[in-house]
């Protein structure tokens, strides 16, 4: 399988070029794609590295196009985003499948970029990561989740219960982390149905809650997940706390 780095890009912009000029620097190939479907569609059986898409103006952004690309990367998730940051928020809010792995923001450093793409190929493949899949309501939640535990984990997001069930049909990941609390079909509801279907019922599960007085707690435990987070606690605590989970599994 082909082993380049596929960078997305219709402006041939000064920074996408100095990015590709220190990747190949560093070793590696790198092809640029246009933003067409039928382009991403041709190249897509050879996405085994990360893919980088820039963004430069997100109101010429076709957005059927964003989503087949999240789609596309959604198994390995390696698909990586460069643009400015209220850009990228907007870009995941506006998607069913948010399977972007991580972020450069402008103003963008193509040395450090091309540095930390390369950390995530060779030197450290993302498909020996541990796959983590959060499920959430909340955009905040779902992107701080992705940019605490991004650096050591394959994290993909989804904001439904729905969402979830048509990810879950195309990746399994090795843990998720589900909101207890959400509109239309909640975390335990879901949970129920992950547990009655033979493809997905021995997925570890651990409840994300705002709640820890002793009668919430209790319900969520009364499900017999792996355990629960409460949302407030420490970027270290939660790290520290996943990293404890696969220590153990």
């Amino acid at each position: 399988m082909d082993k380049r780095i596929y960078v997305i890009d219709d402006t041939e912009s000064f920074i996408v070029g100095s990015i590709v000029k220190n990747l190949e620097t560093l070793g590696h190939t790198c092809k640029l794609l246009p933003w067409s479907k039928e382009e991403i569609a041709s190249n897509k059986d050879d996405f085994s590295e990360v893919v980088l898409a820039y963004i430069d103006d997100p109101d010429e952004l076709d957005q059927e196009i964003m989503q087949y690309l999240m789609e596309v990367c959604s198994e390995k998730n390696n698909l990586y985003l460069a643009g400015h940051e209220d850009d990228i928020d907007e870009i995941k809010n506006a998607n069913k499948i948010n399977s972007i792995a991580g972020a450069f923001y402008r103003p963008i450093n193509a040395t450090e970029v091309a540095e930390k793409i390369s950390s995530l190929t060779n030197s450290n493949p993302i498909k020996q990561r541990n796959h983590i899949l959060v499920v959430d309501d909340s955009g905040t939640m779902l992107t701080t989740m992705q940019e605490w535990l991004g650096d050591k984990y394959r994290v993909s997001v989804v904001n439904s219960a729905m969402n979830a069930i048509s990810f879950l049909t195309k990746s399994i990941p090795d843990l998720i982390l589900l909101d207890y609390e959400m509109p239309g079909c909640s975390g335990p509801q879901l949970l129920e149905m992950l547990r009655a279907d033979e493809k997905t019922a021995s997925i570890p599960v651990i409840f994300l809650t705002g709640k820890n007085d002793s009668d919430s707690v209790k319900r969520v435990l009364a499900l017999k997940p792996e355990g629960y987070l409460l949302k407030n606690m420490s970027k270290e605590h939660i790290i520290e706390r996943v990293d404890g989970f696969f220590k153990t599994k």
